[in-house]
């Protein structure tokens, strides 16, 4: 096989400000390792901004505490009631407009 090429240092690739490079190539593999700050050098430190506070946890009450779901019994009895309600309801409203069609 060939013989492991490795290139770094100035000279390698012209990169004057981040001369901790390396790299090591081995027919079409290579391998590249930097060492270093990560940005050019700058007169002054770089500090990250701090992250923003920790947010509170939302309180735990009635309206988002789960509840286990219902039985396949249960949501038809649910189903039945809302559907004698909607019946209850729409009688109503003929009778309402009975009531104006005979004024």
């Amino acid at each position: 096989p060939a013989a492991p090429v490795v290139l770094g240092g100035r000279e390698s690739a012209g990169m004057k400000q981040w001369y901790q490079r390396r790299v090591r190539g081995l027919d079409k593999k290579f391998e590249n390792l930097y060492v270093g700050y990560g940005h050019k050098y700058t007169a002054e430190n770089y500090s990250p901004p701090a992250p923003p506070a920790t947010q509170e946890e939302y309180p735990s009450g009635a309206e988002v505490t789960e509840v286990p779901d219902p039985t396949v019994d249960e949501e038809r009895a649910l189903q039945a009631v809302q559907q004698e309600q909607l019946d209850r309801e729409a009688e109503e409203a003929e009778m309402e407009e009975d009531d104006e069609d005979e004024d």
